[in-house]
């Protein structure tokens, strides 16, 4: 928010420095951005009054204007259409540095004495954007005609602006008041109200305002105004709107404007001749409804959209803009001025919704006291009267169901030393309360002070003790606090398991040769949807988990309309980054350790497994010179990805079984489990899935849930010697069935190899001639070695036999000759 300081000034009585002003300020809590100095610039401009206009002797297009300006006069050569005789404008001597108004980019130019047509020019006559006012060239810039003549241009017209940073807990001071209080309050000064007229004796017409949605209303004030002249607005107002960033437009909406800034209360202006029934209702929109803004867009509105409608149709979105059918024009003689107070939380949603935030939006989506909606109204009539007199209110409606009353906090005066660590005297307390406009009141609980404050009703933020000992700090200075060195032992370091994990298996993933990626939690029901390879709605299964009977976890005020479900499974994440990422290159490995989010029923916390997410596509190989082929990265690809995860996280018996998954190939996913339970699946993905992602090729994606490590990764991590003996290498060719999974060979030998197999790698597999109808044949490789002495040939014999008979046992295998 740009706030002038000579609009704060007159609030405040200071002489502080604006740099002070802004400090102080920012100290309190209220950060200032930065501070603009308009005028700086304006060296050697002053005002002037234009004496005489004539001709120039040698140009029809230019003008001789004598030009005064106290000690100074002279005669400019212009061709301004818009200069006349008794005019004040603004003159530049020689030497003063303008904006060259003739180039796209910021240029300053530097004034000198020159010969036009023949006649010599020793300054100029300014337009607003050779002063930096604004982008207005076509004429000069003319002054009220109060101004000074011979007074510095900068000392008239040049004024300090401190932009601040409004979070969304100060909606209290989002207006020049606001911050004037706070001001007053840090210097302990008295801050002026501004002027209101007293609307309470107008006549009262409640009917003329209807409250159909008060949950997203709780306030709506109303008056008519007949006999007004629509033109230009005031100079000053026109300049400081200006300042503070607001276009002028013409009298009603710059007061609208004006009064929004002063006081922090947004306004409306309807033209009473286009609402039918001559009554505003507060509503929410129709199924289907449209309206066109004030920026020329035909709207398309929900009923989540709170709207102001006559008895026909919408002619405002409320908090946000008006509609262009009841726009006030010049020839708007009656107008309906609103004064309001919109919910938050439907504000912004429209906002998200229509992509149309306002200066009014951002300030109803921080909370806008209801009260001030009266003060709104009453400051819009004390200005208006000054600028067009004839105008007159002939009636006031005000919609009020539940007024908000002031909010009682009460704080134990020990209190302030218990959070802050240092006493303030409770005198100091009470008169630091008393600025900010608390009302305290000191009560003696037992010979305990206890004291009470009345929060005004435009401070929401002040609801429990701790915001009371807050707002004395702030303004008894954060710098007072007393500077201690923290004492105590160091709590001993204790490592989360599953951050342990996490990292564990991040950096295996990354040795691996993936890419970590961080992709946002939150998806859409066509998302879901799009992982059903025969669009027959969500797949029964999502990823690694199978979907339950509770709807998933959703987001009441998402913030984006294709952001709505907390993610069940990180699959469509995945495949979004795979189509992004395969657009600059021909391969694409990248992997990401995340939270999903499994519903467990209505009103209840959703389950919150941490899972890694594999996804690999595009070439095996980089593309280089000696590639030495096309192969697409594919599932057992990814099946050596995650072994090396397993061995990482110190997990021996990781197994896989075959798997019928919804969105994998079939014949191409499995299910990966450990010690008979599933905890992840992995597979390719089925084609028609992975182009509904806009991916071509081979996408292989596994997800495995991360819970199952936090608690046996610390035991499995240990150091052993390498045992300096030979080792013995034996191979197994084992014939079983052809449905019979390796896993299930490989734990077979492995059970009998125990403990001296320190390697079992499975190295062929066979079909065909000589193994009969049915059967497949499995080579394994048995690495075994004692870590004490060297293996004799009997120990390795003994292992032999008890591979032999597991495997015979086990998967009813024969060992090939």
């Amino acid at each position: 928010m740009r706030v002038p300081v000579r609009w704060l000034r007159d609030m405040v009585d200071t002489e502080l420095p604006t740099t002070e002003i802004a400090h102080r300020l920012t100290m309190a809590g209220l950060e200032a951005e930065s501070v603009t100095r308009v005028g700086e610039e304006w060296e050697y401009v002053f005002v002037g009054e234009v004496i005489a206009v004539v001709p120039h002797p040698d140009a029809d297009r230019l003008v001789l204007a004598t030009v005064h300006a106290g000690p100074h006069q002279l005669t400019v050569v212009t061709g301004a259409p818009n200069i006349l005789p008794g005019q004040k404008i603004a003159l530049a001597l020689v030497g003063a540095r303008l904006i060259d108004p003739y180039v796209d980019t910021l240029q300053y130019k530097t004034l000198k004495a020159s010969k036009i047509r023949g006649v010599k020019s020793e300054g100029m006559v300014c337009s607003e954007k050779e002063l930096g006012m604004s982008e207005e060239h076509e004429g000069i810039l003319v002054l009220p005609d109060d101004a000074p003549v011979g007074v510095p241009l900068r000392d008239y017209l040049g004024d300090d602006v401190i932009e601040f940073e409004i979070t969304p807990n100060l909606v209290h001071a989002f207006s020049v008041v606001g911050i004037a209080r706070e001001l007053a309050a840090i210097l302990d000064l008295t801050a002026r109200n501004v002027p209101t007229v007293d609307l309470s004796t107008m006549p009262r017409d409640d009917s003329r305002v209807v409250i159909e949605a008060p949950d997203l209303c709780a306030r709506y004030a109303l008056a008519v105004i007949e006999d007004i002249t629509v033109g230009p607005s005031p100079d000053w107002m026109q300049r400081r709107l200006t300042l503070a960033g607001m276009r002028p437009v013409n009298s009603i909406v710059d007061i609208t404007n004006y009064v929004m800034l002063e006081v922090g209360q947004p306004m409306h202006g309807f033209d009473a001749e286009h609402i039918h029934g001559g009554r505003i209702i507060v509503r929410r929109a129709r199924p289907g409804e449209q309206m066109e803004t004030l920026d020329h867009v035909m709207r398309e509105l929900d009923d989540d959209t709170l709207v102001i409608a006559d008895v026909d149709r919408a002619v405002a979105i409320a908090g946000v803009m008006g509609g262009v059918e009841s726009e006030v024009s010049d020839s708007t003689t009656t107008i309906l001025l609103e004064s309001a107070s919109f919910g938050d939380k439907p504000v912004r949603r429209t906002v998200r919704n229509q992509k149309l935030p306002s200066e009014a939006s951002a300030r109803f989506m921080r909370g806008v006291d209801p009260n001030l909606a009266w003060v709104g109204l009453q400051r819009f009539v004390a200005l208006l009267a000054e600028i067009d007199p004839k105008a007159r209110v002939t009636a006031v409606a005000d919609a009020y169901p539940r007024p908000r009353e002031r909010n009682v906090v009460r704080m134990r005066y020990a209190e302030v030393e218990r959070l802050l660590g240092m006493q303030i005297p409770i005198d100091t307390v009470v008169d630091i309360l008393g600025r900010l406009d608390l009302q305290p009141l000191v009560e003696d609980d037992g010979g305990d002070p206890v004291v009470v404050v009345s929060a005004p009703t435009y401070r929401s933020d002040i609801n429990i003790p701790a915001d009371v000992v807050e707002e004395i700090i702030r303004v008894y200075g954060y710098e007072s606090l007393p500077e201690t060195l923290p004492t105590g032992r160091t709590v001993p370091v204790s490592r989360d398991p599953a951050r342990l994990v996490d990292r564990v298996t991040q950096d295996a993933l990354v040795a691996a040769g993936l890419t970590e990626v961080i992709t946002y939690s939150m998806i859409s029901d066509v998302d879901l949807a799009s992982l059903s390879p025969n669009g027959g709605g969500m797949p029964r299964i999502l990823g690694a988990f199978r979907r339950g009977e509770a709807d998933f976890v959703r987001a009441t005020n998402p913030p984006r309309a294709d952001w709505e479900i907390m993610r069940p499974t990180m699959l469509p994440s995945l495949l979004r980054m795979v189509s992004e990422n395969l657009k600059y290159g021909d391969r694409v490995a990248i992997f990401e350790t995340a939270r999903t989010y499994q519903p467990r029923g209505r009103d209840e916390l959703p389950d919150e497994p941490r899972v890694v997410a594999i996804a690999l596509s595009g070439a095996r190989e980089s593309e280089s010179w000696f590639r030495g082929s096309e192969e697409e990265l594919d599932f057992f690809d990814l099946k050596g990805v995650v072994q090396v995860l397993g061995d990482r996280l110190g997990v021996r018996d990781l197994s896989w079984s075959a798997l019928d998954h919804p969105s994998m190939q079939p014949g191409r996913s499995a299910s990966i489990e450990l010690n008979g339970v599933q905890i992840g699946v992995a597979g390719e993905v089925h084609p028609r899935v992975a182009q509904g992602f806009a991916v071509a090729g081979r996408v292989a994606f596994a997800e495995i849930d991360l819970t199952p490590f936090a608690e046996s990764l610390l035991e499995t991590w240990n150091v052993s010697s390498v045992s300096r003996f030979q080792p013995i290498r034996q191979d197994f060719a084992v014939v079983v069935d052809a449905d019979t999974p390796a896993s299930a060979v490989w734990q077979a030998i492995a059970d009998g190899a125990r403990p001296l197999a320190s390697d079992i790698t499975l190295f062929d597999i066979y079909r065909g001639r000589g193994i009969g109808e049915g059967k497949k044949s499995l080579a394994y490789r048995v690495t075994f070695s004692a870590p004490d002495r060297q293996l004799a040939e009997h120990e390795v014999e003994r292992i032999r036999g008890r591979i032999t008979q597991n495997l015979t046992k086990r998967v009813k295998g024969i060992l090939r000759a």
